[in-house]
């Protein structure tokens, strides 16, 4: 299996294909911390061949900088179908995480486990806003 992409962006559903919006931020601008986002998306796009078609295992993890998890492991299923012509299929992901509470500034970073091997990991910074001059 193969990672295409991965991002994390506003919104997003799988519909077929991917519909995103806000796509690829990676920093989140807090006055203060702790803080808590809203809602944010972890959006994956997979390539399997025929053999490694059917229903896999997602873990997700938010991790701070010292390898910390920020929420408990998110685990799922999902299946990538048999292609109906060729030698490859594509698996789509759109993951929803709310009022996540950053505790404080720094680095994180997503990570996506699949049947037990990482498939990708998504940086993202908490900072205070930019000064404005």
């Amino acid at each position: 299996m193969k990672l295409d992409f991965a991002f994390i962006c506003d919104y997003a559903e799988v519909a077929g294909k991917i519909n995103a919006l806000g796509i690829g931020f990676d920093t989140i601008y807090a006055p203060k911390v702790p803080c808590k986002h809203p809602s944010f998306f972890l959006v994956i796009q997979l390539r399997a061949t025929v053999v490694e078609a059917g229903e896999k295992n997602l873990e997700v993890r938010l991790i701070d900088e010292d390898g910390t998890d920020i929420i408990p492991a998110m685990k799922a299923k999902f299946t990538i179908q048999r292609p109906a012509v060729g030698t490859e299929s594509v698996g789509r992901i759109a993951l929803q995480l709310r009022n996540v509470e950053f505790p404080r500034y720094g680095s994180y970073s997503l990570h996506a486990v699949i049947e037990g091997q990482e498939m990708v990991r998504v940086p993202l910074r908490v900072s205070p806003p930019p000064q404005t001059k």
